[in-house]
């Protein structure tokens, strides 16, 4: 390059002291190379948000047996915990049970997967869960034995319940494991300490002094103490509550900030087995990120949500019928007996009994979870 460059100098010195008029041929003017700028791609925001989440929550990517293999622990609504991995290579996918009420043991089969934007839809027989690649959300449906479940979960794991502490609200859904019966849909608060003790608030908040206190007067609060312990051995966070378990705790790493999807099962006080889940969102306002097309899908039941300004449309798949139900943010309940209640909204269809409205808690910008009055069953809502 050296040689090159001086060679270039001097040329240009003869020149310019008239040698080199010797009648020769001038030198070809050297055309400089063309410097082609690789386009700039945007990073995902929520991919971003959700990495920042994870990172300063000490979350850790759940390890599959080799680079093809992506894990998934889920919390079943029937009660249980499940491991779902898939193999991208082989096409195959694996659920292993790590907890079960139900006697229920592992299966196994062959998936195909579809990909639109950042979601990917793995199907299978008795099988169909969605994957959001920005948060590493997974929710669906899964047939294991004779039971059939919604699953949500997550593919990361807790290695610091410290981390996880923080003021939650939550949504719930529980019912005899013998026979359905006594459905219970709990709403409230839930508060964890970097101890990993945590107090469930029931039909309340917590007020200035810590107490569980009620949010109405319609409602009355009831509060559990719990306390978070590491299943180093499954890489399980469970909740205690007493000498028993209350549930499993999977961690969300959403935009928005943690989300806990509890899987929940103990014996109440008759000895009766209740299951169910319990899923937890980080506190917050909601405001216009809601708007969009969800998802949605509840035992028995497929619908669509499409929240605009203040007005969701609500789709029936499964009934084939259509009707549009008013917003109202950041509030629990209708009307005069409405209360203040951050990351909470209520659908409420003109239509109805004045009883008679939902509950949308947004957990991420991936979903939401959905729970009507006049139903006894909480839905999931993933955003397209």
């Amino acid at each position: 390059m050296k040689n090159a460059l001086t060679f270039l100098v001097l040329g240009a010195a003869l020149s310019a002291c008239g040698g080199g008029s010797d009648g020769g041929t001038p030198a070809a003017p050297v055309t400089p190379p063309v410097v082609v700028t690789p386009p700039v791609v945007s990073a995902d925001s929520v991919a971003v948000a959700s990495a920042a989440v994870a990172k300063e929550a000490g979350l850790a990517v759940i390890a599959g047996a080799n680079g093809d293999e992506t894990v998934y622990d889920v919390a079943a609504d029937i009660g249980d915990t499940w491991r779902i991995t898939f193999d991208s290579a082989k096409k195959t996918y694996a659920i292993r049970v790590l907890s079960t009420q139900f006697g229920l043991s592992d299966r196994s089969g062959t998936f195909s997967a579809t990909t639109t934007g950042h979601l990917t839809t793995y199907t299978g027989t008795d099988f169909s869960v969605t994957v959001d690649a920005r948060t590493r959300l997974l929710t669906g449906t899964v047939k294991l034995g004779n039971m059939h479940s919604n699953v949500s979960g997550s593919g990361y794991a807790v290695t610091d319940v410290a981390k996880l502490a923080g003021n939650y609200i939550f949504l719930g859904a529980m019912r005899n494991a013998s026979n359905g019966g006594d459905r219970f849909n709990p709403k409230g608060s839930l508060k964890v300490v970097a101890d990993g003790s945590a107090q469930l608030c029931n039909g309340g908040v917590f007020n200035a002094q810590g107490a569980c206190s009620a949010v109405s007067p319609q409602l009355e609060a009831e509060n559990a103490s719990l306390t978070l312990v590491r299943d180093a051995a499954r890489g399980l966070i469970i909740a205690r509550q007493g000498d028993q378990d209350f549930g499993i705790v999977h961690v969300h790493a959403g935009d928005r900030g943690l989300a806990l999807f509890i899987d929940r099962y103990s014996r109440n006080q008759q000895n009766v087995l209740r299951v169910g889940t319990i899923v937890a969102a980080k506190q917050q306002k909601i405001g216009t990120e809601i708007a969009g097309s969800y998802a949605c899908a509840a035992p028995g039941i497929s619908a669509k949500i499409v929240v605009a300004s203040s007005t969701a449309t609500i789709t029936n798949n499964t009934a084939g019928k259509t009707h549009a139900e008013t917003i109202t943010i950041n509030k629990l309940g209708l009307g005069a007996q409405a209360v203040d209640f951050d990351g909470i909204a209520v659908f409420k269809d003109p239509a109805d009994v004045p009883a008679d409205y939902s509950m949308f808690m947004p957990v991420s910008s991936s979903m939401a979870v959905e729970f009507s009055t006049d139903r006894s069953y909480m839905g999931t809502c993933l955003k397209n």
